[in-house]
């Protein structure tokens, strides 16, 4: 299973809970080895969950946008980069 970071060097346990709760709780922003999930504020009371594939040399990237509450379809994409 790869190693998951997040926004400060520090490890993140590969399960969808831990990562939940750093993208809300914590640094917003947790990165693989192949992907990357983040927080962006849509507007003042407005957040995404983008998901973000690190492509490799022939592919192209992927960059999809959740509502904070479509954590579990986020998890979902993000999981099947790994």
């Amino acid at each position: 299973m790869a190693k998951l970071i997040n926004k400060n060097g520090l490890e993140i346990q590969h399960a969808a809970k831990p990562v939940f709760d750093e993208l809300m709780r914590g640094s917003g922003c947790v990165v693989g080895e192949k992907g990357s999930l983040f927080i962006e504020n849509e507007n003042y009371g407005e957040k995404n969950i983008v998901v973000f594939n690190i492509p490799d040399a022939t592919g192209t990237a992927i960059s999809k946008k959740f509502p904070a509450g479509g954590f579990k379809e986020a998890w979902e994409l993000f999981s099947s980069f790994e």
